[in-house]
């Protein structure tokens, strides 16, 4: 091609005919030009062809990823939801001042109060597209934002799960095994993450009985409370990771439904 239009151009020269030359010089430019700009539209709807498939790879991720961590979070919000409906029992036992006569309900709500739930998310998808910059593949400026501010909420829930666990393990649980025979809920203990009944459980009762004055009930009272308190921050916390994680989801569905 390249050697056919030379032959062109030297016949024209050789015939001295210069107006036609410029007139054919300035098309050859033309068509050099246009087959630049050919090559590259070519390129950016490669180029764009790739980043549509990274970015539908990204969407399929967050949500297998936020799709799991939905179902996780659920599960967690179940089973803290019963640990403050066993310290609002076991606080209306201890105003009833009838702990003496219901012990097996006593030692059933202590081990409830004690198995609270710790959500632990998946964020690998998540994670790994904001430290990649892979964050800019999505064409969706807010769904960018959710990302971001999920992986935030979730360093913010961590706290308030931390400082309920503490609270638990160095300030209730002492005070709870100064008073009460804890051995005894190992005969209606249920692990709610024990789907394959590993637990083996005590089969009979402490030889011991619970041990409070009535002058301690205020302090009983004020540790079950603490416990409440801090679990319902945790609680609350994943009711609003749940609200955010059902907008998020949805979000990506109408992502993913137009590239359909």
């Amino acid at each position: 091609m390249i050697s056919f239009l030379r032959k062109i151009r030297q016949k024209l020269l050789s015939q001295n005919r210069v107006t036609q030359y410029l007139a054919y010089a300035i098309g050859e430019i033309f068509l050099v030009v246009i087959g630049i700009l050919i090559a590259l539209q070519i390129n950016t709807w490669n180029q764009q062809r790739i980043e549509n498939n990274e970015e539908l790879e990204i969407l399929l991720g967050l949500k297998d990823e936020f799709e799991n961590n939905l179902e996780e979070l659920n599960f967690s919000i179940t089973i803290n939801t019963k640990v403050t409906e066993a310290c609002v029992q076991l606080t209306q036992l201890i105003r009833s001042n009838s702990i003496a006569n219901d012990s097996d309900l006593l030692d059933d709500l202590l081990v409830r109060i004690g198995t609270f739930n710790s959500f632990d998310a998946q964020t690998g998808v998540s994670s790994e597209i904001v430290n990649s910059g892979k964050l800019t593949l999505l064409k969706n400026d807010a769904l960018r934002t959710r990302i971001i501010n999920w992986l935030t909420l979730l360093i913010d829930q961590e706290e308030d799960i931390l400082f309920r666990s503490d609270n638990y393990t160095m300030n209730m649980m002492p005070f709870l095994m100064k008073h009460f025979p804890l051995a005894n809920g190992e005969l209606t203990k249920k692990l709610p993450f024990d789907k394959k009944k590993y637990l083996q459980n005590y089969q009979e009762k402490s030889p011991f009985k619970f041990n409070i004055a009535k002058e301690e009930y205020l302090e009983f009272e004020n540790q079950i409370w603490h416990h409440k308190h801090n679990n319902d921050y945790v609680s609350i916390n994943e009711l609003n990771l749940k609200d955010f994680l059902k907008i998020t989801l949805q979000m990506i569905e109408e992502e993913l439904n137009k590239k359909k």
